[in-house]
């Protein structure tokens, strides 16, 4: 099952009695009570999966490890590329 089906599926498992309570298919004391929260829920839902999202952006961001031994060797690669470069003939623009 790929990720689209998964998700399709989970989508699926709540418009299904999402929409029948909210078309009037399905009717009882709870539903009429609450039918302005049942109908302003994929809102909120909206409004989570957005807060959510953010969280997990900037903990993502802010918890980032940095390499100082990985940039170090980055930077004698890009060193020794450039001397190999300025050896068969380029030259740089600094």
């Amino acid at each position: 099952m790929t990720n689209l089906q998964r998700w399709l599926f989970y989508a699926a498992l709540f418009a299904v009695p999402y929409f029948a309570i909210v078309l009037g298919t399905v009717q009882t004391a709870v539903t009429t009570k609450y039918l302005l929260h049942i109908q302003l829920l994929p809102l909120l839902l909206l409004v989570l999966f957005g807060i959510y999202s953010v969280w997990t952006v900037l903990y993502r961001t802010f918890t980032f490890n940095d390499c100082p031994e990985a940039a170090k060797e980055l930077q004698a690669e890009i060193l020794e590329a450039r001397k190999d470069l300025i050896a068969k003939g380029f030259k740089f623009r600094d």
